[in-house]
């Protein structure tokens, strides 16, 4: 006597398999999403406070900076 898996055991198996996924699958996605998001957030934040950085370092206290355009349009 041969021992192994009927034909409807094993579709049910993948059955209930395609359901989880199809349950899982959107969260995980969304998940990655969000993750994605927050680094590249995270990495325009950080290049973003490096250059106000260095921006104090060549012209000082921002208090003392002079925000008038150089070639006013008027």
């Amino acid at each position: 006597m041969k021992r192994g898996f009927t034909l409807a055991e094993v579709l049910i198996t993948l059955g209930i398999i395609g359901v989880v996924a199809a349950i899982t699958i959107p969260t995980i996605i969304t998940k990655y999403k969000k993750v994605t998001t927050a680094t590249q957030l995270k990495k325009v934040y950080s290049t973003l406070s490096q250059a106000f950085d260095m921006a104090k370092k060549d012209y000082g206290d921002m208090s003392l900076w002079d925000f008038t355009p150089e070639n006013p349009t008027n």
